[in-house]
């Protein structure tokens, strides 16, 4: 009995540290971000409800035109040894993609995918 207890209780204790840290995920990637790849910049938009809405280039941001609309959710969160890895399905067409982010500081984040790695800056809305 005291050995159920004491696993419920660790349990208990994991998934608020897990519910807290999916919290503070949710309201670090909420807002704007720049898609830093070589050949165009491009535009990803995360809502606190979980919409996504991704912009081809500049100008199209820019005019709040041309997008593409889909939803996103944190799937899992990896513990590691200095950085967690939080884990990103977007659910778009015409089809689904997963992204695992690594925060590197407050407004940059490096996000890996099976194509290889791109990073993300935090566009300042004044």
């Amino acid at each position: 009995m005291r050995i159920f207890i004491l696993a419920l209780s660790l349990v208990l204790l994991l998934s608020g540290c897990l519910n807290s840290k999916s919290k503070d995920f949710k309201n670090y990637i909420t807002g704007d971000w720049r898609i830093e790849n070589p050949t165009l910049q491009s535009f990803i938009r995360f809502d606190p409800n979980g919409k996504t809405t991704y912009f081809l280039n500049r100008y199209s941001y820019e005019l709040d035109t041309l997008a593409e609309y889909g939803s996103w959710h944190l799937k899992d969160i990896y513990k590691g040894v200095s950085l967690d890895t939080f884990v990103v399905e977007i659910i778009k067409k015409p089809q689904n993609t997963e992204f695992k982010f690594l925060i590197l500081e407050q407004n940059r984040i490096r996000v890996l995918d099976e194509a290889g790695e791109t990073l993300f800056t935090r566009v300042h809305t004044d």
